[in-house]
């Protein structure tokens, strides 16, 4: 059973919100930051001394830890499906891409698109085969070499 650990978390999300380290509140606190460390993991349950001196040494009230805090979403919100593709890009237009690119530019990836298909093949022939072959290998051989 997983204990609630609301001050542990209390104590990290006042401490990250005005962008201070574990180590940092362990000095202003004179506490170590493992301890630190431990109350914001749960850990480590807390003494009233301590908490007086976390709060006093992040200038809070000491009930800011025992608050049940929302959860708060930061940064931008926005639908993401939108960028999700359903079926990959058809030869068609990865084709037209290509096209749309200066020459040296379009040649360039024409060139790996071309090492990308020779190492694919390479792949399906390393299970058995070599070279459209079937190998058998001998004890000690290595698979990419043929017997």
């Amino acid at each position: 059973m997983k204990r609630n650990n609301i001050v542990g978390e209390n104590l990290s999300k006042i401490r990250t919100r005005k962008g201070l380290t574990q180590e940092e509140v362990a000095l202003r606190s004179g506490l170590t930051q493992g301890y630190i460390n431990q109350l914001e993991s749960g850990k480590r349950m807390f003494t009233q001394k301590s908490l007086e001196q976390i709060a006093e040494a992040l200038n809070v009230p000491l009930i800011d830890f025992f608050k049940k805090m929302e959860k708060k979403t930061e940064g931008v919100c926005e639908d993401v499906s939108k960028y999700k593709r359903r079926e990959s890009p058809s030869k068609k237009e990865i084709l037209a891409l290509l096209n749309e690119l200066p020459p040296q530019l379009r040649e360039h990836y024409f060139t790996l698109l071309k090492l990308e298909k020779e190492l694919w093949k390479k792949r399906s022939y390393g299970k058995g085969n070599y070279r459209g072959r079937q190998v058998f290998f001998k004890k000690g051989r290595s698979p990419n070499h043929p017997a």
